[in-house]
């Protein structure tokens, strides 16, 4: 994954065209998708090891989004009390957008994950 901006391209157009043919996610959540998917996106190519995996998966109940790097040893820190002008609030923003986020390690695998609303309810 080196291109992120064609990275995000492709994931907004892939999850329009899935707005399109089915009710798994609503117009209005694409924005909320895309932006989660980059945040987790950009912590893998900034704080992880390469290469970096990408897989979205659809549901009628949400959308999983999934992020694997190679850096198993250095988890995921979330803060939310740092100065939002010195950035890292990226995985706090995701968290209050899902339903559900977390990560996990597997041999030399980080996976840090969200799952996404797929309507408002």
């Amino acid at each position: 994954m080196r291109d992120l901006p064609g990275v995000r391209r492709q994931f907004r157009a892939w999850v329009t065209d899935a707005v399109a043919d089915s009710p798994q996610l609503r117009a209005n959540r694409i924005e909320e998708s895309v932006l989660a998917l980059d945040e987790l996106m950009s912590n893998a190519l900034r704080h992880g090891r390469a290469p970096v995996d990408v897989e979205v998966c659809t549901s009628e109940g949400g959308v999983l989004l999934s992020v694997a790097d190679r850096a198993a040893e250095d988890p995921p820190r979330p803060t939310s009390t740092r100065d939002p002008s010195h950035g890292g609030m990226g995985l706090g923003m995701v968290a209050d957008f899902a339903l559900d986020c977390g990560w996990f390690a597997t041999g030399d695998h980080k996976v840090v994950w969200a799952v996404m609303p797929s309507h408002d309810d």
